[in-house]
């Protein structure tokens, strides 16, 4: 049994407005029923970079909040869509145990009220949670990553490794994939069991952004990876028994959520594969032992890879055809000449004609590498075009994600090493995280901010 985080609880506090600084020309008339007053700021006593901020105007009015870590401020909330003369605002993003400067901003037609300028001070990150560092520079925005080490967390970092967000779980399950939801409200991850017998108590969940609450979904068997279409539907990996030769055999299957909560199967390994003609090369763990899947919009397909076939998988997701396989077990395709094969590979992004994989047991020796194939769909061809191994090489038995973005720069994320990187179009790493010793990262999502839901889809808008 793992030891569980323990959460240090800052007790909520509210700060008032405290002029810190000259406000707008327009603040200085207080008689205007627009302005903001009664301006408190309150952390959350379950999440202490959280900081929930209130006011009130005596005409309904839509506002926002500018915050930042200095008076210069530089950020801020959405604005109100609705009219209103009690508002709120999550501050997000912000680093802990440190002082956040604020001021709330409503509009009066074309003219901007602004309160004065307060300050608010997070409280602490809880015991438990992974020291990490950061060298270089290149990367900006957010990662969400689950991490698995004394305990189980997800925990939502900024480009310098600080942690902003967190959230603990004590299912006594692990964590392996973490997103940001399409409505940028919440956040969803997938608690499971996938060493040793799979659990039927795992569950998709959702938590609010602002700390206030979580619910979850039942999903009896689920494996390491889910996705959210854009309109709200969840997909994810399950594990599926069925009899083979008078014994249960574990392959997998796809299971849909959609928004009003009903749950179908989509897909199972089944509709392409037969145990007896493929088998699986660690059948201990079960015969396909998917592992990750994504999701494209557009075509209306699903991309599995599956550990023990080697293999990754397009499927139509209304026939439920599978329309190529590329790897080593059932593949349609052929390795062109000088091709290195992948092994055992987790996470990987389809991005036209090209695939990037995480291939975690391929190379020689206990490391890993990025390889990268230029799919001749026609000709069923894979050509290698690109690799890449870390210097000094690491190695992810489990986990690790590539992410390439229109610049040419790659984002990977090396799993079970504990470590992130960006590579610039040259293969020279510019920036990295590293964890301490005995944490690891699940799959990650990027964010250019934490209100969108704009994780980055498939790399294709660089941060």
């Amino acid at each position: 049994m793992k030891a569980a985080i323990f959460l240090r609880r800052s007790a909520g506090f509210i700060a008032p407005v405290m002029g810190l600084g000259a406000s707008l020309v327009a603040c200085s008339d207080t008689s205007n029923p627009k302005r903001p007053a009664h301006v408190t700021a309150e952390v959350s006593d379950r999440i202490a970079t959280v900081v929930q901020v209130r006011w009130t105007t005596d005409d309904a009015t839509t506002g926002c909040v500018e915050y930042g870590p200095t008076h210069e401020l530089g950020q801020a909330t959405p604005r109100e869509t609705e009219a209103a003369q009690e508002h709120e605002a999550t501050l997000l993003g912000l680093s802990a145990d440190s002082d956040w400067y604020y001021r709330v901003a409503t509009k009066d037609g074309a003219s901007v009220i602004a309160g004065d300028v307060a300050s608010v001070r997070t409280g602490v990150l809880p015991v438990g949670l992974p020291p990490v560092t950061q060298t270089g520079k290149g990367q900006q925005g957010f990662i969400v990553a689950p991490v698995i080490g004394t305990g189980v967390a997800v925990i939502i970092m900024n480009a310098k490794g600080e942690i902003v967000w967190y959230w603990t779980d004590e299912r006594e399950l692990d964590v392996y994939r973490a997103r940001l939801s399409a409505d940028g409200k919440s956040l969803l991850y997938n608690a499971a069991r996938v060493s040793g017998t799979p659990s039927e108590a795992s569950e998709l969940v959702r938590v609010a952004l602002d700390g206030s609450g979580s619910s979850s979904v039942p999903i009896p068997f689920l494996a390491h990876d889910f996705v959210e279409h854009p309109n709200g539907t969840l997909a994810a990996i399950a594990v599926e028994y069925r009899d083979s030769e008078g014994s249960p055999l574990a392959g997998n299957k796809i299971v849909e959520v959609a928004p009003g909560g009903t749950q179908r199967t989509v897909w199972s390994a089944w509709d392409c594969f037969d145990p007896a003609a493929i088998k699986g090369d660690d059948m201990d763990q079960g015969w396909t032992f998917a592992n990750a899947l994504d999701y494209d919009a557009a075509e209306d397909v699903y991309y599995l890879g599956m550990r023990n076939f080697s293999s990754i998988v397009r499927i139509d997701r209304k026939t439920r055809a599978c329309e190529w396989v590329l790897g080593l077990g059932a593949s349609t395709f052929a390795f062109a000449s000088g091709a290195d094969r992948f092994l055992h590979q987790h996470q990987f992004q389809v991005r036209g004609n090209h695939i990037l994989i995480m291939d975690n047991d391929g190379a020689p020796g206990n490391e890993s590498r990025l390889l990268e194939y230029e799919l001749d769909a026609k000709n069923q061809v894979a050509t290698q075009v690109w690799s890449y191994v870390s210097s000094p090489s690491v190695y992810t038995f489990v986990f690790g994600e590539p992410l390439r973005f229109v610049d040419g720069s790659t984002f990977i994320n090396w799993g079970a090493a504990g470590q992130m990187e960006r590579v610039n179009p040259t293969g020279e790493s510019i920036w990295q995280l590293n964890t301490g010793a005995g944490f690891a990262f699940g799959f990650h999502t990027l964010a250019d901010d934490l209100y969108s839901g704009a994780d980055v889809p498939e790399g294709l808008s660089g941060t």
